[in-house]
């Protein structure tokens, strides 16, 4: 039994190699919030598209991160359907911007819906390495669970000015957490080559 968790242990520390592309994606989730604040007035339109060229960004590293390793730790299968739904999600939005403008906030809402429960579930992988910090992530997306139902409870009624405020506070909290992520990726990954080293 041990050996078997030793094993998992190895294969989990190769699935970190490429945590940096979740850094990357948090710091442009973080800067595409402060940009929809900075710029309030700005077009619909230009929302639609920021939030797809986001999505398009966060969907390839998942993948990326996915795909290039075995990806025991960071739960394999619902990072490539994210990241491939992050893709659909991006394109759709970048290509018809106009079209998107009447669902965005349902679209928006349900992103930060499943990536919520994605980063509960990374929260647990950590617990069961025990790996320390996991409760920045719980506590993260539970409250990224929260914004996407009060997005989702009224997406048509909200009104542009709240879907605004929701689509930037969402996508920096959203950017933090991939950030805190990725940090603890690769605290995983040194921590794992510590042990190979013994």
């Amino acid at each position: 039994m041990k050996r078997r968790f030793e094993n998992l242990t190895k294969k989990a520390a190769r699935a970190v190699q490429h945590w940096w592309l979740m850094l990357i994606a948090g710091v442009l989730c973080i800067a595409a919030g402060i940009a929809v604040f900075a710029f309030p007035l700005e077009s619909y339109v230009a929302i639609s598209i920021l939030a797809g060229v986001v999505m398009l960004v966060v969907g390839t590293a998942k993948l990326i991160a996915a795909s290039a390793s075995g990806n025991y730790l960071m739960m394999r299968g619902y990072v490539i359907v994210g990241g491939v739904l992050d893709l659909l999600l991006g394109l759709f939005l970048c290509i018809y911007p106009g079209v998107t403008l009447a669902i965005l906030p349902v679209m928006l809402g349900f992103w930060m819906l499943y990536n919520s429960f994605v980063l509960l579930g990374f929260s647990g992988d950590f617990d069961t390495f025990g790996v320390p910090g996991g409760g920045i992530l719980t506590g993260g997306g539970i409250l990224l669970l929260i914004l996407s139902i009060i997005v989702l409870v009224n997406p048509f009624g909200a009104g542009i000015a709240t879907v605004i405020v929701m689509a930037g506070v969402g996508l920096i909290l959203f950017g933090i957490l991939l950030c805190s992520l990725s940090t603890k990726l690769k605290d995983i990954h040194l921590n794992f080559d510590k042990e190979d080293t013994r």
